[in-house]
Parts: C-alpha cells; structure tokens; sequence
C-alpha cells in the first residue's frame, strides 16, 4: 500500500488519486504541537481523513475537536446531554428507513458559514458496509473548461434549507428540537467559485441544497446545478471511507460532497458527530 513520505510523524496512505488518506500511528488525545500540524497538513492535502485507532468517549472527541477550532453550532441536531457539540447516532438493527445523509451533500451548506469541518467517530460499527463515500469539488473545478469556469465566476448560487426536513423523514427519531420553520426559510448565497482559504486552490461550491443562481429562476438555473453536482460526484473524483471502531473520520465540509451508504441491515451502528467552525466561504479572486 502507497505512504506518502512527506509525512514523518506518522503514517499517510492515500485511499485514491482524487482525495483521501488513511492515518495510523498518532494518538490525538496526546498529540504534540509539531504532530497536531501534520495531521492538519494532512487534511488541507487531503480533504478527507480516517484516523485509525483512536480511543475516544464523548468528552474526549470534544477535546480533539477543539484543537482544531472551535465548535460551528448545530440548528437541526440536538446535543448529547452535557456537551453542547455532541451528537450521538444510532442505527438499531431492525430500523428500515433512510439512513442519515444518504443523498451527496454537503453538511449545513444553507448556513452563511458551513461548517469548515466535520468529525465523525464509530464507537459500534457493522462487520461490513456503512462506508461513507466523498466527492472532490476541487477535482470537479479542475476537470471544467475555462470557458464554463468564467461563466460559473461571475453566479452567484442561492442555498436554501428548504425540504432540509423533507430530505431527513427521521427527525422525531433523532430527537431533533430545532426550529423547523427558520430552517425551512433559510436562504444564503454563496460564490459558485471559491478559494481554499489555506491551500490557495479553487473548487466548485455546489451542494443538494442549491435552489438556484442569483438573479436566475430555479426553472432556468436546475439544468446547470444539474450538470455540476453530475460533474463533481463522477467516480473518479470519489473515495470511500470504511470505517472500523476507533475510527475517527473528519473531512474539509466545504470541498468535498459526502453520501452515506446505507448497506449494513440487521447490524447496530453507534457514531458521534461534532463539526468545526469554517469562514465564509470565499470568492476565487
């Protein structure tokens, strides 16, 4: 299996050519400063992580994440009792509905700052099935002509919470306390184009919830979203995450898509969520 040498402090194996790398051999309860930059590093190369062997409980995945920032806020999902950025999901065995995020998303887009990332961890994990496959928006801009891309800089796109609800038919399920109308009524816009705000390199920010281009109807933008979110979840801009307990999976929200696979009927699936605060996401200058 390929290592990417550039990294010392422990092992990175890239999972595809597109994004995605596995971590082994760090321990981020305890990492150094030194070790905690390279982990980073590995994320802004990356865009999506899975830290192998990680020993975590609710209030220790609280503490990793905020080494990396603090918390976002969450409108839809209520907390754990006693941590304000905690959320527990569970699967039981005999549940028969859609599993979470099974459409490509992206998490919290319709906010004016999504999440910049996102932190999952698996304490109870099927034998087999659950992954969580990822899209590259950063492949997606790469793969467009400079042509489309001139076009798509000067749109601006309109991300709504509108069905947010509608999409997710679990929400008595998950506890969910939110205020579902503000949600429903949430609008924000976005660049079409954008700057990774460390790396420097551009991506498309195109989502599920993208209604429409400003100062265009939904009728005449749908063909163009169409076409993007076709374009960004092509096979080869994807990898999958499999996970396994102890597994710690986190991923740059803005520049990728994610779905969830909904493979693993009669097993139990025990995961805690938490996301990272991002910046307004930026227009490519």
């Amino acid at each position: 299996m390929m290592r990417d040498e550039r990294f010392a402090q422990f092992e990175v194996r890239p999972f595809t050519g597109a994004l995605g790398a596995e971590i082994i051999g760090v321990d981020l309860r305890t990492a150094a400063e030194d070790t905690f930059a390279e982990v980073l590093r590995a994320l802004h190369d990356y865009h999506v992580l899975a830290v192998r062997d990680q020993d975590l409980v609710p209030a220790t995945l609280q503490q990793v994440a905020r080494r990396f920032g603090p918390f976002s806020g969450n409108p839809v999902h209520t907390p754990m009792d006693g941590f304000e950025d905690i959320v527990r999901f569970v699967r039981e065995p005999d549940d028969t509905g859609k599993v979470i995020g099974e459409d490509w998303h992206m998490d919290l887009a319709w906010l004016a700052r999504p999440p910049g990332v996102t932190m999952l961890y698996g304490e109870e994990i099927p034998p087999v099935g659950g992954d969580t496959c990822f899209a590259s928006l950063e492949k997606a801009y790469q793969s467009l002509s400079p042509r489309l891309v001139a076009i798509l800089e000067g749109l601006t796109g309109i991300h709504s919470g509108r069905g947010v609800f509608a999409i997710n038919a679990m929400q008595k399920r998950l506890g969910v306390t939110a205020d579902v109308e503000a949600i429903e009524n949430a609008a924000v816009e976005h660049p079409v184009i954008c700057t990774h705000p460390v790396t420097g390199r551009r991506y498309v920010f195109v989502s599920s919830v993208l209604t429409h281009f400003k100062g265009m109807t939904e009728e005449e933008s749908r063909p163009l979203i169409d076409f993007l979110m076709a374009r960004a979840t092509r096979p080869e801009f994807h990898c999958r995450l499999r996970w396994a307990p102890r597994t710690l999976g986190m991923w740059n929200n803005p520049f990728v898509l994610h779905t969830a696979i909904n493979d693993y009927p009669g097993y139990r699936r025990v995961m805690y969520r938490t996301t990272i605060a991002g910046q307004v996401p930026a227009a490519a200058a």
